[in-house]
């Protein structure tokens, strides 16, 4: 989970929680069948303002940062 809370931080300067992160883990998980291109809508808060802010991510974006590898 701390992968995809440093991946959000870095990629898109969006804090998420312990929770948001592991429940988004799991959903990536359990979306092994789905196509790379799907796009899931995460909710942080913008580390800067810490307002809340939406991501839109493609599920190979989320399967590279749950696999520690870099995308930028």
């Amino acid at each position: 989970m701390e992968r995809l809370r440093a991946h959000f931080l870095k990629a898109h300067q969006v804090v998420i929680t312990d929770k948001a992160a592991a429940r988004l883990a799991e959903t990536v998980r359990a979306m092994k069948a789905v196509e790379p291109w799907m796009i899931l809508s995460v909710t942080g808060s913008d580390a800067a303002a810490l307002l809340p802010r939406r991501i839109d991510a493609t599920l190979s974006e989320l399967r590279a940062a749950l696999a520690g590898r870099h995308v930028a």
